[in-house]
C-alpha cells in the first residue's frame, strides 16, 4: 500500500542492521532520518550507506535526512548526585564552571546575564522544572522557584521568553553536515532554529565552507518560540519546516502546541514549502503492538492539516515493534487520505513567488486538467524537481510520476506529498517523452488502454528549460 503522505523513520540500535531497513521500505518508509545527537560517526556513515543499499536493492527511491543536533544548553556539575529545589526558594544561576548545589549552580550558556531578563522563565529537565528570574547582577541571576523537584546534573535548560545570542550551529554541526555531504545525504535539518539568519548561516556554510554539488534541502525544526514569529521569513529561506512539537510543548506549553501546529502546516502550504509533522505520533507503540486511539486521531489530523510527510521517533529507532509501527502507520494514513476531500484543511492553493510564476500557471492548468475523470496520473519531466513538488502542494486527486535524469532528485523527490520518482535516460523530444511514459508508467498497472495522463515538460526538449508545456495524452 502507498500513501501519499510520506512517511519519516528515525533509524536506531532497533533498526539499524539491512533486512530491518529493508522490511521498513516494504512496509512504506520513504525517509530515513539519521539523529545526529546520537551515535558516533561511523555508525552515522553506515546508518546512511545500508539505507541506500537497501533502496537500491529493493529499486525504491528512498530519501535519506540528517537532523543535526544543534546548540545543546544544560545544568553543569553539581557536588551531589542530584539537588532539591522547593517551591518558593530563591536560588543563584551562573554560566561560570561551577559544582552547584542548593543555592547556586551553573547553565552552560555564556551570555546567560546578558540574554535573560528579569521576568523571563528558565525550564529544567524538559519542563519539570520552571525558575523566575527576579534579580540580574553581573555574574549571576537570581531566580525564584515556580514549580520544584529533583535536578539532576547535565539536564536540559529551556529560555521560552529570551531571545538566545548563541549561534544556531556548532561545531559538531559542521563535523556532522560535512560528514552526511560527502555520503550524498539528500536533506539537512537544523535543530533550535529563532530566525531566518540561522538559516542563511547553515547556506552559507554549505556553499562556501563543504564543496558539493548538489542542492540539499534545508529544513527548519520549528521548537522555538522564536521560530513561531519569524515563521514567514524562516520560510522564505528554508526549503521546508518541522512540527517538532517536543521541544515545541516545552517552550510554549502543550496546550498551545495544537494551534501552533495547524498554523506552520497552513503557513508553509500556502507558501509551497515543505513540511513534516513530528514526535511521539505513535508513543505507546515504543512498547505496544497497538496504538492508543488518541494517537491513531493525532496521526489522522496530521494528514487532514496537509501535512507532507510524518514522523516516527523512537517508535522505530529504539521501540519493540519498527516495522509494525510503520505499518499501522500506513494503514492510519490510508485511510484518512481515502476522505481528504470531505476533512482536508488544505485546498493546495499556493501563493506563488515571483520566480515561480510561470511553473505555477503550467501546474494550475495540469491539476485543472488532472480533475478529468478519464485521467489516471501527472507525469513530469524534469531534473532539479521543482515542477513536481510545487505540483505536489497543489494536491491533485492522481498521482504523480515525476521522470528525472538526475540521480540525487531521484532521492529527494521522495520527501513529498504524491510523488512517486522514476529514474531514466534524458528524452530530447516529445515523442520519446511519451514512449519513455508509455514503457515505465504502464508497468506499475496504475495505467490501462484508453487511460489519460497529463505531461508538464520543458519545451523545446533538448533545450532544459522550466516547465512551460501541459498536454493530454492518451495510452494506446
Amino acid at each position: 500500500m502507498t500513501c501519499k503522505t510520506k512517511i519519516v523513520a528515525t533509524i536506531g540500535p532497533a533498526s539499524s542492521d539491512f533486512a530491518t531497513i529493508c522490511d521498513l521500505i516494504r512496509a512504506g518508509v520513504r525517509v530515513f532520518r539519521i539523529n545526529c545527537s546520537h551515535g558516533s560517526e561511523a555508525e552515522r556513515i553506515q546508518l546512511i550507506q545500508l539505507s541506500k543499499q537497501a533502496a537500491q536493492s529493493l529499486d525504491i527511491p528512498i530519501a535519506v535526512m540528517i537532523d543535526l543536533q544543534g546548540p545543546k544548553i544544560r545544568v553543569g556539575e553539581l557536588e551531589k548526585p542530584s539537588i532539591t529545589l522547593k517551591r518558593g526558594q530563591t536560588i543563584k544561576i551562573t554560566a561560570q564552571s561551577v559544582r552547584g548545589n542548593e543555592k547556586y549552580f551553573s547553565i552552560e550558556l555564556p551570555e546567560l546575564t546578558k540574554n535573560v531578563q528579569v521576568g523571563n522563565r528558565i525550564l529544567l529537565d524538559d519542563g519539570k522544572i520552571e525558575l523566575k528570574v527576579i534579580r540580574k547582577l553581573m555574574d549571576f541571576l537570581e531566580a525564584e522557584v515556580i514549580n520544584g523537584g529533583e535536578l539532576l546534573p547535565r539536564k536540559g535548560a529551556n529560555f521560552p521568553d529570551s531571545e538566545l545570542s548563541l549561534s544556531g550551529i556548532t561545531e559538531k554541526d559542521l563535523n556532522d553536515l560535512k560528514l552526511g555531504l560527502e555520503n550524498s545525504i539528500d536533506a539537512v535539518a537544523l535543530s533550535f532554529v529563532q530566525s531566518e539568519k540561522d538559516i542563511l548561516d547553515l547556506k552559507q556554510h554549505i556553499e562556501q565552507k563543504i564543496s558539493v554539488c548538489k542542492k540539499v534541502p534545508i529544513i527548519a525544526k520549528i521548537e522555538r518560540p522564536q521560530a513561531l514569529e519569524h515563521l514567514s521569513k524562516i520560510l522564505e529561506i528554508a526549503d521546508g519546516v518541522m512540527v517538532a512539537r517536543g521541544d515545541l510543548a516545552i517552550e510554549i506549553s502543550p496546550a498551545c502546541v495544537p494551534t501552533a501546529q495547524k498554523e506552520i502546516i497552513q503557513t508553509a502550504n500556502r507558501m509551497g514549502k515543505y513540511v513534516i509533522t513530528a514526535t511521539q505520533m505513535l508513543e505507546s507503540m515504543i512498547e505496544n503492538a497497538i496504538p492508543t486511539r488518541a494517537e491513531a486521531n493525532d496521526v489522522a489530523n496530521a494528514v487532514f492539516d496537509g501535512s507532507d510527510a510524518v514522523m516516527l521517533s523512537a517508535e522505530t529507532s529504539i521501540g519493540k515493534h519498527p516495522v509494525l509501527a510503520v505499518k499501522t502507520m500506513v494503514s492510519i494514513i490510508a485511510e484518512a487520505e481515502k476522505h481528504l476531500a470531505q476533512w482536508s484543511v488544505w485546498n493546495g492553493n499556493i501563493i506563488p513567488k515571483s520566480s515561480d510564476e510561470d511553473s505555477f500557471f503550467v501546474i494550475q492548468a495540469a491539476r485543472d486538467l488532472s480533475k478529468d475523470r478519464n485521467v489516471t496520473a501527472i507525469c513530469v519531466f524534469t531534473q532539479s524537481g521543482r515542477t513536481a513538488i510545487l505540483l505536489s502542494k497543489t494536491r491533485p486527486h492522481v498521482p504523480i510520476f515525476a521522470y528525472t535524469p538526475n540521480a540525487d532528485t531521484y532521492s529527494q523527490l521522495s520527501l513529498y506529498w504524491g510523488v512517486h520518482s522514476i529514474l531514466t535516460s534524458r528524452a530530447n523530444n516529445l515523442d520519446e517523452i511519451l514512449a519513455i511514459i508509455e514503457n515505465t508508467v504502464s508497468k506499475t498497472n496504475h495505467l490501462k488502454s484508453g487511460d489519460q495522463v497529463v505531461l508538464i515538460c520543458g519545451y523545446p526538449v533538448q533545450k532544459f528549460r522550466s516547465a512551460n508545456l501541459v498536454m493530454l495524452h492518451t495510452f494506446p
